[in-house]
């Protein structure tokens, strides 16, 4: 790269100190003006080389720049970028919008096309250079999960793990069940259970004789019990199978909201999609409401839900505002310190809570006991900001939460302060799978001692309750 830069620098030295000379030969000395000028054509000649490109550049760099243009140079860039909060735009004089051209905001946004951009370039780059992952940001998780199964061709089955955040299997059940979309539980962590499934589904479409779509829905790491799903292998599962069966319309989808592209980038793994509910980590401050979508760009079945979503995202119009798009943006900019911090804070929470004497069980990937450690090491970056533990009962688990005063109760995760919830009493009763005597923490940012202090004081003070 230095060779490139004084190539670059002796051809247009020369030419910029020639056109400066006098009548007399005499250069004329380079002003300071024309000193940056022309320092800054030459960075220019030099980042538009093949070694010197933007996919050269590491993730926390591109998402501390998350969002904003360059100034090239000509204009004073705004170094935040604007929220362009227009729903409607002014048809030309001939009628035609042209390509790209901005109409209604439903169908496109500049702040919402900066964010989508954004996201898309993070969940591929290092591997793909420039390509961006086509990426569609909705007005929440929830309506990103609703919206990628319409996007897919009727009937569809949907298999979940029998680990997940509870909205998604409530969505299937109250809402889209009644529109042909049925789902079924399969052990995420067991590859044998899934290509069985699979092949008894293929079956029993076969005889049937119709068409449809079966979706293999993973949440990696798993919520609350942090299961850790190896990707990897089941995209490998499913393209092994998408052979030997030809006609078979199988989706690869990873839930993966506990992991952010900082910690795992399931497209880089196999998977045909990426969700995400941008209201945590990605946002990181509780105060967004979001959910993104980024298809494989290199595949046929990412490409094919690609223009599927971008239907479905205009029809039916569930699109995240610019303000919020704005918000997550700003949250981009610090979510790889941010989660830095938690992962290493959680990690000591984890081994001060594994093994003590109140604690029946921790669920953490980052713990050597955790069943799916090595995959866990082999697939994330960091281990992540969320845990769970369990106590005795249910009784000692809400004590327990209501003892603590550092960390807040609340359900959501991903923010700035460390979050507690018990799970099982949010749950719906009758699809409660949370055992009784769980809490499921997201850590934040404070200091891991003055956690640690505030739950050593809450263990104490719930054992003294419950065993009385």
């Amino acid at each position: 790269m230095q060779s490139i830069g004084r190539r670059l620098w002796q051809r247009c030295s020369c030419r910029q100190l020639s056109s400066s000379s006098s009548g007399r030969g005499k250069v004329e000395e380079l002003s300071p003006a024309k000193a940056g000028s022309l320092a800054n054509q030459l960075r220019e000649k030099l980042n538009n080389t093949k070694n010197c490109n933007e996919s050269s550049l590491s993730l926390s760099t591109l998402l501390s720049h998350a969002g904003l243009s360059s100034s090239n140079g000509n204009s004073n860039a705004p170094l935040s970028p604007p929220i362009d909060l227009a729903t409607t735009y002014e048809r030309p004089a001939d009628g035609n919008y042209g390509e790209g051209g901005l109409i209604y905001s439903r169908s496109c946004n500049p702040t919402r096309k900066l964010l989508q951009d954004a996201i898309g370039q993070l969940e591929v780059v290092s591997q793909h250079g420039q390509i961006i992952a086509p990426t569609f940001a909705f007005s929440s998780g929830m309506a990103a999960v609703a919206s990628l199964l319409l996007a897919q061709k009727s009937p569809v089955k949907v298999l979940v793990p029998e680990d997940i955040y509870h909205g998604v299997p409530t969505q299937l059940h109250v809402c889209l069940n009644d529109h042909g979309i049925v789902h079924e539980s399969v052990d995420m962590t067991n590859a044998y259970d899934i290509r069985q499934t699979i092949e008894h589904h293929i079956d029993s479409k076969s005889n049937a004789q119709h068409d449809g779509a079966l979706v293999v829905w993973m949440e990696t790491p798993s919520n609350p019990l942090c299961q850790v799903t190896d990707i990897q292998s089941i995209c490998d599962l499913v393209n092994d199978v998408r052979c030997q069966h030809q006609n078979a319309n199988i989706i690869t989808v990873v839930d993966s909201t506990w992991a952010p592209p900082v910690i795992t980038r399931p497209l880089l793994l196999g998977a045909d999609a990426v969700l995400h509910s941008g209201t945590k980590y990605l946002g990181g401050h509780s105060d967004v409401l979001l959910g993104t979508i980024s298809c494989s760009p290199i595949n046929e079945t990412g490409k094919f839900i690609a223009e599927r979503l971008k239907s479905v995202q205009t029809s039916i119009g569930a699109v995240a505002s610019p303000l919020e798009c704005w918000l997550t943006l700003r949250g981009l900019r610090s979510l790889h310190v941010r989660v830095e911090r938690q992962c290493q804070t959680a990690m000591k929470l984890a081994n001060y809570l594994d093994g003590h004497e109140h604690i029946a069980k921790v669920h953490y990937p980052g713990l050597a006991s955790h069943p799916q450690h090595a995959t866990a090491k082999r697939q994330m970056a960091m281990y992540g900001g969320m845990l769970s533990f369990e106590v005795k009962n249910e009784s000692m688990a809400m004590a327990v939460a209501g003892a603590v005063s550092t960390i807040r109760r609340a359900t959501s995760l991903g923010g700035t302060e460390t979050l507690i919830e018990h799970r099982a009493s949010i749950e719906p009763p009758e699809r409660r799978t949370s055992p009784p005597g769980l809490l499921r923490m997201s850590v934040g940012l404070e200091d891991a001692d003055d956690l640690i202090d505030d739950l050593k004081i809450a263990l104490d003070i719930a054992s003294q309750i419950c065993d009385n």
